[in-house]
């Protein structure tokens, strides 16, 4: 699914059509829609995505389960504070009600409204992009 960025309701981007694509470019989407469209067709997580140059938006908590790439990725507005971001899991189970990702590769993307959880090792390279150099 590919897409220029254009005047629209998602601030300025083209909006995804076909959420059950395996790639997407220049395209704004909702997490919450692209879950659900997996559900919808047998598959209880995003996997195996690639997204580039994409705005993902919420109000969301993504958890990332295994295999995911980040590189040039803006997580979202933190107000200042990279930990409103992180939820860490009270329960080492697992979690209800986060939308879980696999295997997905993000490139240049843009979060909007998105909380993460996940592996402590994840949630500690996002709350590292807070702190200053010494």
């Amino acid at each position: 699914m590919t897409g220029a960025p254009q005047g629209g309701p998602a601030g300025g981007w083209a909006l995804a059509d076909d959420l059950s694509a395996s790639h997407f470019e220049n395209v704004a989407l909702s997490l919450v829609d692209l879950h659900r469209v997996r559900l919808r067709n047998g598959e209880n997580l995003v996997s195996g995505v690639t997204f580039r140059n994409c705005r993902i938006e919420g109000p969301a908590v993504m958890l990332v389960v295994a295999g995911c790439s980040f590189e040039s990725t803006d997580f979202g507005y933190a107000g200042g504070d990279i930990a409103t971001l992180v939820l860490r899991p009270a329960s080492p189970r697992g979690v209800v009600g986060a939308i879980p990702v696999r295997d997905c590769h993000f490139v240049g993307v843009q979060f909007f409204g998105i909380g993460y959880t996940g592996p402590e090792t994840f949630l500690n390279q996002i709350l590292a992009l807070g702190q200053t150099p010494q």
